[in-house]
């Protein structure tokens, strides 16, 4: 006897109905503790969905007909519906999920006239199998579009279309077989199809979770990098950009250029309008030197009232164009309720081949305290030193203002 054979349906069912039982707690445990992680809370939704529709098949034998088979489809087709608005949310895709809820309708009720009917078999058998491969497939296909270069992706997206394919199982036996099957055929397919599905259910329900805990991963690594009030990279963050830069510069070749940013008399600011207002002066400033970044260049709080950029590709003159627009900027800005004047002090340089942070950074230093000894409100550009020895000749310094 086979292990097929051996196989109770309903202890499979029962088993289907547990797991999909506790993807819906998980998923709807992690929805609560972390609200703003995507699709999580469709797709708890959806094992509830299939949690209800396993328990109505479970106790077929006790139900009529009607609810057995015509409910659990509704609540089985509905899942799906649900689970593919929870990947529509996950990717943050555009499209539209009122044509699954169509099929939903349109099926469930050809379901529901088919049972009422008399030896409506095959085409109920048609109706089943065409629904969920048409609601998988979409899933499968979205997935398929977001994967990319993503293997886990991939994986999961044939995963989908495996399970798409499955549920033709039955129509494909009717074709090969040209008739309906017998009782012997019917309770060895709905027992492959009852494990199968068991598999499927907790393959599915395990891939979103592990992608739902690598958008959460990433979420806590981007807030760990992220300053709270002004939104740009913190010093961590932006220090581990620069160190990446620097590498990738030294592998092309390319030039590399940073700015340390001061806020002038900031302690003045908050000293006679109030740290509220400091806080506003910080977020606007931010607003301001973002406004005349380039797409691939990056901002971060260095300190309190400091700011790091970094100019991937740049050299010090580039950069120093991009540091005299983001003064006209700040300079357009005031204090609310006062006549503190709002301004930034400079400092410019370039990294030498193969430099590390640490040089870069106290020469970028050097350069915003020239800029600040030169009365502040003005940017100053201090290049490599190549001799040790040299004298201050070898400072360039450019002002702008």
């Amino acid at each position: 006897m086979s292990l097929i054979a051996l196989v109770d349906v309903g202890t499979l069912l029962g088993c289907q109905v547990a797991l999909t039982a506790i993807y819906a707690i998980v998923f709807f445990c992690m929805k609560v503790m972390y609200p703003y992680l995507r699709g999580a809370g469709s797709v708890a939704l959806a094992f509830v969905a299939m949690t209800i529709a396993n328990v109505l098949l479970l106790l077929s034998a006790s139900l009529p007909p009607f609810v057995s088979i015509v409910i659990s489809h509704c609540f089985l087709l509905s899942a799906f519906v649900l689970f593919y608005t929870g990947v529509l949310h996950f990717f943050k895709s555009p499209r539209k999920i009122r044509y699954a809820w169509a099929l939903t309708i349109v099926a469930s009720v050809l379901i529901a006239y088919l049972i009422l009917s008399h030896d409506r078999t095959k085409a109920l058998i048609f109706v089943i199998a065409i629904s969920f491969f048409l609601l998988r497939g979409v899933i499968a296909v979205e997935i398929f579009r977001q994967a990319a270069d993503r293997i886990f992706l991939k994986i999961f997206a044939y995963l989908m279309a495996a399970y798409a394919v499955f549920a033709l199982n039955r129509l494909l036996f009717m074709l090969v077989v040209g008739a309906p099957p017998n009782q012997a055929q019917r309770e060895f397919l709905q027992t492959v199809s009852v494990l199968l599905s068991v598999t499927f259910a907790f393959l599915i329900g395990l891939s979103f979770l592990l992608m739902l805990c690598s958008e959460l991963l990433t979420l806590v690594k981007d807030e760990s990098e992220r300053d709270l009030l002004s939104g740009v990279l913190n010093r961590r963050g932006i220090e581990q950009k620069l160190d990446l830069e620097l590498k990738r510069a030294g592998r092309s070749g390319q030039s590399i250029s940073i700015a340390l940013i001061d806020i002038d008399h900031f302690k003045t600011i908050n000293d006679y309008a109030g740290h509220a207002a400091g806080d506003t002066a910080l977020r606007d400033v931010v607003t301001a030197i973002s406004c005349r970044l380039r797409a691939y260049d990056l901002l971060g709080r260095f300190g309190g009232d400091e700011f790091l950029i970094i100019f991937p590709h740049t050299t010090s003159s580039e950069a120093l164009l991009v540091a005299s627009r983001i003064e006209a900027s700040v300079r357009d800005l005031s204090i609310p309720d006062t006549e503190l004047p709002l301004t930034i002090s400079i400092g410019l340089t370039q990294a030498a081949s193969g430099e590390i942070a640490g040089p870069l950074l106290a020469r970028a230093d050097k350069a915003l305290y020239h800029a600040k000894d030169a009365g502040r409100n003005c940017c100053r550009v201090l290049l490599h030193e190549t001799d040790a020895e040299a004298g201050p000749q070898q400072h360039v310094i450019l002002p702008t203002s």
